[in-house]
């Protein structure tokens, strides 16, 4: 590939990322779930996981444990998630969802499934087939390198 071509592809990527990805993500925290898309992405984490410790649920959002102790404590004041000590070892803290947090968190999910259907529909399957693959295939190539940098 030339790098004319590959320059304008990554600014077509730039674009899409910066324009759609963002205006939908904020579309979908102002209108379908009452919460920010990072908040949401906790939540689902602690659903799909059960109780995760800070530094496990930093790795799982790729931040640094420090930013997760703030988000966290949002999430605690709204009463969505709490922070339980470990039985053993005091030392150690996890974070579990309330009733309410799993309550919202479904309501949510609901949410985003009818509202990302919408725009689903407007394609056809094949489309929204290699929509998905691409994009699976990006986020496995970010992961192998965020592995292979630990090394």
């Amino acid at each position: 590939m030339n790098q004319d071509h590959l320059k304008d592809l990554i600014e077509q990527y730039a674009n899409v990322y910066l324009f759609a990805t963002k205006k939908l993500e904020t579309l979908i925290s102002e209108k379908v779930i009452p919460m920010s898309m990072e908040q949401f992405g906790m939540l689902r984490f602690l659903h799909n996981c059960g109780e995760l410790t800070p530094k496990e649920m930093a790795e799982k959002c790729g931040v640094h444990k420090s930013a997760i102790t703030a988000k966290a404590a949002r999430l605690v004041e709204k009463g969505l998630i709490e922070r339980k000590e470990h039985p053993n070892d005091r030392r150690y803290v996890y974070l579990t969802l309330t009733k309410k947090g799993e309550d919202i968190y479904m309501q949510s999910e609901q949410a985003m499934i009818e509202f990302v259907s919408n725009f689903f529909a407007q394609l056809d399957g094949e489309e929204v087939e290699v929509f998905l693959k691409v994009y699976g295939k990006i986020n496995k190539m970010i992961e192998q390198k965020e592995e292979y940098d630990k090394q």
